[in-house]
């Protein structure tokens, strides 16, 4: 709860517009760590930021090229880049997916300045991008946290969302302000200005964006995410409308349903029910 009190302080100081983001420009690691082949993508949005990405082909360790799934757009959370973000999650080549991570505008090697606006445009550049080069290939948009946020209102504004196959929303929060006021209650010392303070808070509104989104969502979350806490994940459930799946599993904290068997299993059916090139 300590590390939140400094940004709360800068709010009710400077009252800072980049609260939801903390990049970093360095990347720690590669695929090529792991001996595995990506390429850097540069994606070019339509106000003239380049993004980077990594193409991570699905992976097979006795056949080149590998056949492929479908391709999943990963979108991380609020920190770093998608050199400590992309790791978790790129077990899903070994199922048979390209993996696409996005660093979006500010993150790692992407230009630009972080904002809730030039993420959902990055969002939506990327996707563009991925349906021109791969029109063949089935996608999937897989957002955790801030990403999956994000997801959600890229996609419900999205004059295409028939072209993609489903999303996958991870431990999202339902308001930006509503989190911010729940972080900021938790400090005695300024709980009476939490609503004040909020406000203070570039608004993501996945709450009032889901019911747009008519393609299949799965909705992943645990029990003790302290970060996030589930009900933001009910509540989004709630009010998306079918087709539409929800999995949440007891324990893991943060963005961790997919280390459970059940979680992941929740996620590669979801992938495999809505593909339908399986």
């Amino acid at each position: 709860m300590k590390k939140f009190l400094p940004l709360f302080l800068c709010i009710l100081i400077t009252g800072c517009s980049n609260l939801l983001f903390h990049p970093e420009k360095e990347h720690i690691f590669t695929p090529a760590r792991l001996n595995m082949p990506y390429e850097d993508l540069k994606i070019q949005t339509p106000d003239g930021i380049a993004l980077n990405a990594w193409y991570i082909p699905a992976y097979c360790s006795e056949k080149t090229p590998c056949p492929s799934n479908g391709i999943i757009l990963y979108l991380h959370g609020n920190a770093e880049n998608i050199s400590t973000h992309a790791f978790s999650v790129i077990w899903l080549v070994l199922h048979g997916y390209d993996l696409v991570a996005l660093d979006y505008r500010g993150f790692g090697k992407s230009e630009g300045s972080v904002s809730l606006s030039g993420a959902e445009t990055d969002i939506q550049t990327a996707i563009d991008y991925l349906l021109e080069k791969h029109p063949d290939k089935t996608l999937f948009v897989f957002g955790q946290s801030i990403g999956a946020a994000l997801t959600v209102s890229a996609v419900a504004k999205y004059k295409h969302q028939d072209k993609i196959a489903g999303i996958i929303i991870d431990s999202a929060f339902a308001k930006a302000r509503r989190i911010a006021r729940e972080k900021i209650a938790q400090f005695w010392l300024l709980w009476l200005f939490q609503y004040p303070l909020s406000f203070l808070v570039p608004e993501n509104n996945a709450e009032g964006n889901i019911a747009r989104i008519t393609i299949p969502k799965l909705f992943l979350t645990t029990e003790d995410d302290q970060i996030v806490p589930p009900h933001h994940t009910r509540e989004l459930y709630a009010k998306a409308v079918q087709p539409k799946e929800l999995e949440i599993i007891e324990t893991g904290g943060h963005i961790r349903a997919l280390n459970n068997e059940a979680g992941k299993n929740a996620f590669l059916n979801f992938l495999k029910k809505n593909n339908p090139s399986e």
